[in-house]
Order: C-alpha cells, then sequence, then structure tokens
C-alpha cells in the first residue's frame, strides 16, 4: 500500500522578547505539520461541549459532569447530536470492567474495545449468525463462534483476543503511528482502527480528493460523521463506504458514527483513575488541540480572548496558557486558583520539585504528547505543549506565539514543528509524574 509522507521538514523559529515571564514563539509559514492530531474538521465541535474532571472530588465522574439533566450525556457531533444515547452508555459502563481487563492485558486504551463492540455488533453480548463473534472477526480467528448468547467468561475471552487483535494491527500502521499505547495520540488510534476495518485503497483515494493525507481520514468506519466533508447526509455523492466484506464501495456511506469520533466522546469516561498517565497526556492533547482549532477558526481572537487563560490578568501568557490546560485536564501544576501558573520559571520549578511532575532535562530525554516544553536563557523565556513526536520532529502547540513582534496582545495559539527536542532554545521538559 502506498505511504504519504512529508518530505523535508525544516522550519525555522523566530524569537521576540517581551519579558523575563513568557516569549511569543513564531514558525514560519509552512504546511501543516504530518502530527496534527484533532483538527478543527476533525473533533474541535465534538470536544467543545466536554468538561473533563476537574478534581474537585475523590472520585472520577462515570460520565461528564455537565451532563444533560434527562440523558446523562454531553457529547454531540459537529452538527450538534449526540453521538452516544443514554442506552448505549449505561451499557459501556456496564461492561468497563471487562473492556479494561483485556485493555490492560494488551496495553490499549480501554475506548478502543467499547468502540468496537458497538460498530460490530451494538454492545450485544451474543455471537452473530455469521461465526465471527461479538468482535466479528472476518477470518473467524479465535473460533468457532455458534450462534447466541455468551457468557461472562466467553465474553472476556473474545474481549481479550480483540484487544491483542488491535495491538497486532498497529504493526500495520504508517511508521510513525506503530507504537500503540494507552496514552497513545488521535493519530495511532485512527490508524489503529484503520488497520482493524482494513486498509482499503479506495480510502486512501477518498481522502485525498477530500483534501486528507492518510487514508483513516477517507474511511467512514473510523471518522464517519466526523465533519460536513464526511457526512452522508451533508455529501452523499463524495463520501462512500464498503458495505459488504470485500466488496466494493457504495454511495453514500452509512449513518453510524465513525470509530475515532466515538473514541473521542468516551475520552472523558471513568478508565479507573483520573489522573493516571495516559488519561492525564490525553485530555491535555485533546484539549490544547481543540483551543488550536478555536484560534485558528476565529471563534477566538487576539487582543482579549487570551484573558480566558489568565482569569483576565494582563501580560506574557505562555505559561497562563499551558497551566489552564493542566487544570482543565484534571491535574493542575498548583494549588493557586485555577491552576493557574504565571512564570516559566515556575513551571521549571515545579517539574525539579518531582512531586506531581518531573523535569527531564535535554538532550537525552525523548518528549511525549502532553508534556510542556521549556525554552530558557539567550533572551527566551517561553513553554508549550508538545503534541506529536515523529523521529527527531517535535510538534508543539503554545499560547503567546504567532505574534509578529508586535506584544503579547497580537499573539495567539499557534502549532509549528521543532527539528529535535533541544531546538530552539529547549532546556527540557516537565511531565506529568
Amino acid at each position: 500500500m502506498r505511504l504519504f509522507f512529508r518530505k523535508n521538514l525544516k522550519f525555522k523559529l523566530r524569537y521576540w522578547v517581551f519579558s523575563f515571564i513568557c516569549l511569543s514563539l513564531v514558525a514560519a509559514q509552512v504546511a501543516p505539520p504530518t502530527l496534527s492530531a484533532l483538527s478543527q474538521n476533525d473533533l474541535d465541535a465534538i470536544y467543545g461541549n466536554w468538561a473533563y474532571y476537574d478534581g474537585s472530588n475523590d472520585s472520577c465522574p462515570t460520565v461528564p459532569v455537565e451532563a444533560d439533566s434527562e440523558a446523562g450525556l454531553s457529547t454531540r457531533d459537529y452538527s450538534g447530536k449526540e453521538i452516544l444515547n443514554e442506552g448505549q452508555v449505561k451499557k459501556i459502563q456496564k461492561f468497563s470492567n471487562v473492556y479494561q481487563e483485556a485493555a490492560k492485558e494488551a496495553d490499549i486504551p480501554w475506548q478502543m474495545l467499547a468502540v468496537v463492540h458497538l460498530k460490530e455488533s451494538g454492545l450485544g453480548k451474543n455471537n452473530p449468525s455469521n461465526g465471527q463473534g461479538v468482535y466479528q472477526f472476518v477470518s473467524k480467528q479465535g473460533g468457532p463462534y455458534p450462534e447466541g448468547e455468551i457468557d461472562d467468561k466467553e465474553f472476556l475471552r473474545q474481549t481479550i483476543l480483540a484487544a491483542k487483535f488491535l495491538k497486532s494491527k498497529a504493526n500495520a500502521n504508517y511508521s510513525q503511528n506503530r507504537d500503540l499505547s494507552p496514552d497513545s495520540s488521535p493519530e495511532v488510534i485512527k490508524d489503529t482502527f484503520f488497520s482493524y476495518n482494513g486498509r482499503a485503497s479506495v480510502y486512501e483515494q477518498q481522502a485525498k480528493k477530500l483534501g486528507f493525507e492518510y487514508g483513516y481520514d477517507g474511511s467512514p468506519y473510523v471518522m464517519n460523521k466526523a465533519d460536513a466533508k464526511r457526512d452522508p447526509n451533508t455529501n452523499p455523492s463524495g463520501w462512500g463506504q464498503i458495505k459488504r466484506d470485500f466488496g466494493a464501495i457504495e454511495y453514500p456511506a452509512n449513518q453510524g458514527y465513525g470509530t475515532f469520533v466515538v473514541y473521542a466522546s468516551l475520552a472523558g469516561l471513568s478508565s479507573g483513575s483520573c489522573t493516571t498517565q495516559g488519561t492525564v497526556r490525553s485530555k491535555v492533547v485533546q484539549l490544547v488541540q481543540k483551543e488550536l482549532a478555536l484560534w485558528e477558526s476565529g471563534g477566538l481572537k487576539p487582543g482579549t480572548d487570551f484573558k480566558k487563560y489568565t482569569g483576565g490578568a494582563q501580560g506574557n501568557w505562555c505559561a497562563w496558557f499551558v497551566s489552564w490546560v493542566y487544570n482543565q485536564a484534571g491535574y493542575p501544576l498548583d494549588s493557586s486558583p485555577e491552576g493557574r501558573v504565571p512564570a516559566v520559571v515556575t513551571v521549571k520549578s515545579i517539574g525539579e520539585k518531582g512531586d506531581k511532575f518531573k523535569f527531564h532535562a535535554v538532550p537525552g530525554y525523548t518528549p511525549k504528547p502532553g508534556d510542556i516544553a521549556v525554552y530558557l536563557g539567550g533572551g527566551i523565556s517561553h513553554v508549550n505543549l508538545v503534541v506529536g513526536v515523529k523521529g527527531k520532529i517535535v510538534t508543539v502547540i503554545g499560547g503567546n506565539q504567532g505574534g509578529g513582534g508586535s506584544g503579547f496582545t497580537a499573539s495567539k495559539v499557534t502549532q509549528y514543528d521543532l527539528s529535535s527536542p533541544n531546538a530552539g532554545g529547549a532546556v527540557g521538559y516537565v511531565s506529568p509524574d
């Protein structure tokens, strides 16, 4: 299968010093980096209504805290429609222990199993008549699967088999997406769902026609109803699907939500701990990508909207921004009101204390999505957040960037690539411990 990679990623960063608190960084104008996760077209609207665990009590919420009073939900698609109904959420919660046990054995996100279970058998606990089992193994591996209801032991066995199968499918992904684990980037999750369903070349072609680069973006199994381009109701002649095993593409695609769209809607459900490293990192990436989309779409604008992160305060706001994101993810940097940290040096010292966070100096450390990149020295004082790593290339998103030297009121949230973990004056990374 043909792979599509960006070539010759070379970026120059320019810096303008505003104060010791924060420096606004501007990247050269380039094409969006390969590892951009959760673009506006993907999931901006989906995450728009999420209210993540805020740490205000000892137990994690089992549904989003801003749930509808009747349906118990707050997840909406790009058009405002609910992705999961109340009955589906209750079934997922009922089976959550099984998903988590199987996911732990295979070292994958438990939500992936819930999504595949929903997609393949409607969260049923019975083998369909086609002999492929609850998770619809086309080759019937692990069978036979006689038609009818199955007991708890068999359901767990099949779920573990599905978890290991998902893990193995990651090996077929694009090279940068083969490390499937509980804290994987959205790209890895999308790519694995694509492999699970079958990496059909027609989906590669469909993705390109719609302006996307990778095959998973052209697969309804993965991205159905992620946006208007990939909605069979708004693009019936341009968004098709293979509806039968080994069949041809048909138009329009069916009505079910894509696996990654549903996966995203489950991001706020309890997985046993609200502050496990994987959960925190995942939420941080999701949140910062949501904020980037708001700035890129014009939903937030330079001048005054940065005060969303500063509590109304004026000043260079990169540290305020990263601390706001971590507070929203339920893992605040410190105990100050809303976890607000105004100074870059304070962010670094929090990591050096080693309580909830840890500072890793570079070179010698490979950053991970969710890490806070710290830039100090030579007139530079800045922080932003890692959202992707491909070889030596580190993709970051930060606040108080892109102002062009005009001051913090002209800056915004932007994304760019570093050519290496210690490029651009990065002295290290602060990670959730």
